[in-house]
């Protein structure tokens, strides 16, 4: 898959009807700071596609992205900010649930972790929800350019025990430097067209 444009479309606080709703829609998920922005950057050829902000906990809504006419990018709010208050946490995790559960064209969560620390237990419990609902995921370990290749080896196993997922499954990835990314452009191809992406 070749991406020639992507847009941003609109931010929800929660699910409703938007522009060019249909659409096969891929989500971006994981805690706050991980690099969601980044990858919609990069998928996208933009920079300047989704805000990046250093400090965590700044997408609190749900933001949509057209990429081609053919597939919806949902950039869901980062979670597991510890600074946040408790009633935007829940709000948060409500508009989260809200969308997950909701969406009826949601086909595919890319669920991100930073690859240089063990998946926190927001991120265990975000797979187990996703198991629990019958949500294909993909782990995207982000920040890959951040480690050597040898490091990111030896910190595969935690994240794939913590995660559930055996080592072909998950997809090391830097917004930085591309690693991962002919990968992604793959999974994604088969997911909008509908192929089995366990193969």
């Amino acid at each position: 898959m070749i991406v020639k444009t992507a847009r941003f479309v609109s931010s929800l606080s929660q699910l409703r009807e938007f522009e060019g709703q249909g659409m096969p829609e891929i989500a971006a998920c994981g805690k706050s700071n991980v690099g969601k922005s980044s990858l919609i950057n990069r998928l996208g050829h933009n920079k300047k596609l989704a805000r990046i902000s250093s400090e965590p906990g700044k997408t609190r809504l749900i933001n949509l992205y057209n990429f081609d006419e053919t597939f919806m990018l949902v950039d869901l709010p980062g979670y597991g900010f510890a600074r946040a208050p408790i009633d935007e946490k829940k709000k948060w995790g409500a508009m989260i649930e809200g969308y997950l559960s909701g969406s009826q064209h949601l086909k595919h969560v890319l669920q991100l972790v930073d690859i240089r620390h063990e998946p926190t237990k927001d991120d265990q419990m975000m797979v187990s929800y996703l198991r629990h609902y019958g949500i294909e995921f993909t782990v995207l370990a982000t920040k890959a350019d951040k480690l050597s290749k040898a490091a990111r080896s030896r910190n595969m196993p935690a994240i794939c025990r913590a995660m559930g997922v055996q080592p072909w499954e998950v997809i090391p990835f830097s917004a930085e430097d591309g690693t991962g990314l002919d990968r992604l452009l793959e999974l994604i191809e088969k997911i909008v067209s509908g192929q089995d992406t366990r193969q």
